[in-house]
């Protein structure tokens, strides 16, 4: 297939950088992300020259930001370009406004709002990829915006050539190109006039900044360019090497995470960072370098149980030799205690417990001829003598006063002493539970049952009872 030679280059860059990333496989549906400027055509008319070749079908995306008057205009422009191929296209109107996504400028908060789309019509498709236009120049833009915004070795690789189901096809080629290729097609680019407003920091980089290192130093975006390309292998590395510790060191209780802190901390600075890093955006945060510090300053070289906030409702803090990620504790009363719902257990059967996503089951059979009971480290299964409980139970919160006699122990203690010594974090004693029976407590649920209600040689019939997820 002959090309002009305008042409030429940025296609055969294009398949060489598809294939070198093996951005997409024969069968595959592309969705071609389509704005209208030059970077989205060009990309589009390069796809439906390689498509035919690799074994893939394409289809037209535009989201509509609603920001400008003429929005709806430009959807029915990329309408019209998609049908001069041939292929399908669908157009979504977001909401991009920052008053939508609280927190950010309007530039992010089109950004965030464009990517929900994009999610929302791959699984609306099944498409397997979605390309977008980026190029080795916004690579490079991004590589300087974000060192004067501080980020680690992943972020100043800027924009990767594939990253999910995310692809660059124009990654390697340069704007230049880009506009030179644009010029030889059927239909000009739109142009988006808050491209040259240089309030927008990308635009500063683009229009100030760069320029002004050129005339120093020439060669700087090819420079610039190789030193994105190291980074973002060494932070995808660096990813590998933190999922594979997450993997063997996370353990996870409901929405909160937690790591052991001696293996943590004995970890390569930049994996542990990485790691943090990760928990931080699994539970909602944004991790700058000045929060990685402070966890690692602050909270884990710290004595005691510090904590500290990381926003949007993320706490971190250690406690008792871990390092903990999660929601931030709700206020607890000074005795520490919180009452969930009462739960009544009439006899027999399952039993919701509110809040816990788990019910607890209980059985109640004859001892004789029973099976060895279950070992006393089963948290979440107690075994009572039967006879000895009064119906109804309750499973209640915790209350001021609380006491009961730990099985094995010679007397009976605070509850609140009880949960202490056995380094259960402050933050979680609200969610503690209790079984009562006849305004005793008989098990004080995940910790331990009293010692008054213990299986004896005398005990005729055995009360099950066993917490299981929902």
């Amino acid at each position: 297939m002959r090309w002009e030679r305008e042409r030429f280059p940025v296609i055969d860059k294009a398949r060489k950088t598809m294939r070198r990333w093996r951005m997409w496989r024969p069968g595959d549906l592309v969705l071609a992300a389509v704005s209208g400027g030059a970077d989205s055509l060009v990309l589009l008319d390069v796809l439906a020259e390689l498509a035919p070749l690799e074994g893939t079908s394409i289809a037209v995306f535009h989201v509509d930001h609603g920001l400008r008057p003429e929005s709806g205009e430009e959807a029915a422009y990329v309408a019209r370009v998609a049908g001069h191929y041939g292929v399908p296209f669908r157009a979504v109107k977001v909401e991009a406004t920052p008053a939508r996504w609280k927190g950010t400028s309007p530039e992010e908060a089109a950004r965030a709002a464009r990517y929900r789309a994009f999610e929302g019509e791959m699984e609306r498709t099944g498409a397997q990829r979605l390309a977008t236009g980026h190029t080795a120049d916004d690579r490079v833009e991004t590589l300087l915006m974000r060192l004067f915004a501080g980020a680690g070795p992943g972020g100043l690789g800027g924009v990767p050539p594939r990253r999910g189901f995310y692809v660059r096809p124009l990654i390697e080629v340069w704007r230049s190109e880009v506009e030179a290729y644009a010029r030889l097609l059927p239909f000009p680019p739109l142009q988006d006039p808050s491209n040259l407003d240089r309030e927008i920091p990308r635009n500063y980089v683009r229009h100030v900044i760069l320029p002004f290192l050129e005339e120093k130093y020439p060669a700087v975006r090819q420079v610039l360019l190789r030193e994105a390309e190291t980074l973002c292998e060494v932070g995808e590395l660096l990813e590998d090497l933190a999922g594979e510790t997450e993997s063997a060191l996370l353990m996870e209780k409901g929405r909160s995470m937690e790591l052991a802190l001696e293996p943590l901390s004995s970890l390569p600075p930049a994996v542990r960072r990485q790691l943090l890093a990760r928990l931080l955006r699994r539970a909602g945060a944004e991790p700058d370098y000045h929060l990685l510090e402070d966890i690692m300053r602050k909270v884990m070289a710290a004595q005691g149980c510090p904590s500290l906030d990381a926003g949007v409702g993320v706490s971190v803090r250690r406690e008792y030799g871990r390092l903990v990620i999660g929601p931030r504790p709700g206020a607890v009363p000074a005795n520490g205690a919180i009452s969930p719902p009462d739960v009544t257990i009439t006899g027999e059967g399952r039993f919701t417990l509110p809040g816990e996503d788990a019910e607890l089951r209980l059985q109640v059979r004859p001892r004789a001829g029973q099976p060895r009971l279950p070992a006393r480290e089963d948290r979440l299964t107690a075994v009572l003598d039967a006879d000895l409980l009064s119906f109804p139970l309750w499973v209640r919160g915790l209350r001021p006063g609380d006491r009961f006699h730990p099985l094995g122990a010679p007397g009976s203690r605070k509850l609140q002493d009880f949960l202490v010594d056995a380094k259960v974090p402050r933050g979680e004693r609200g969610r503690v539970r209790v079984l009562e029976s006849g305004g005793r407590i008989a098990w004080v649920i995940g910790y331990r049952i009293d010692d008054r209600f213990k299986v004896t040689d005398s005990t005729r019939r055995l009360a099950v009872f066993r917490v299981e997820p929902t």
